[in-house]
């Protein structure tokens, strides 16, 4: 665990130096549309993949319990989440640097339930998504292209952004 932190002390520099973080913009992302692999354990030791979440629209949250922007916009996303319940809509939060109790203890259990939660213990998926600052978030659409990107916080249930989410969800 020491040698990940020492590799990614950059990320956290950013985090500190940008103090309160202002709510960033989703915006449409004009990087390569295929996303990295993501295949990480969960908190129960299940190994997870994007390709269970194939006809589904995905949000990739990258994130840390150490990270304060990255605390303030989780009860937005759950809320976003419980707005799309019975829809394809999913969300997938892949922690980077906590221990699995930090993590536990950290979210509620109802998130917990609603959240697919994974841990990237070795900064690999980090690494592979070029996440350079938390929080990080990818909307993939159902063909499990990403669409939009954001490089900061947002309150997720904003019109704007569910308004994304369902053209997302409305396309075949």
């Amino acid at each position: 665990m020491t040698s990940t932190w020492f590799r990614l002390w950059p990320v956290l520099f950013l985090v500190l130096a940008a103090g309160q973080v202002q709510a960033g913009e989703l915006k449409p992302y004009k990087g390569k549309a295929e996303p990295a692999p993501l295949r990480l354990k969960d908190l129960s030791g299940r190994v997870h993949t994007l390709a269970q979440h194939k006809g589904e629209v995905v949000l990739v949250n990258f994130w840390a319990t150490w990270c304060p922007p990255c605390r303030i916009e989780m009860p937005s996303m759950w809320r976003l989440k419980n707005r799309f319940r019975d829809r394809p809509f999913t969300v997938v939060a892949v922690d980077m640097g906590d221990s699995l109790e930090s993590v536990n203890t950290f979210l509620p259990d109802a998130m917990k339930r609603d959240f697919v939660v994974l841990m990237d213990e070795d900064g690999e998926a980090l690494k592979a998504w070029k996440v350079f600052a938390f929080p990080t978030s990818y909307l993939l659409d159902r063909q499990g292209r990403i669409r939009y990107a954001l490089y900061g916080a947002l309150e997720w249930d904003e019109p704007e952004v569910v308004e994304v989410v369902e053209k997302l969800l409305s396309e075949k």
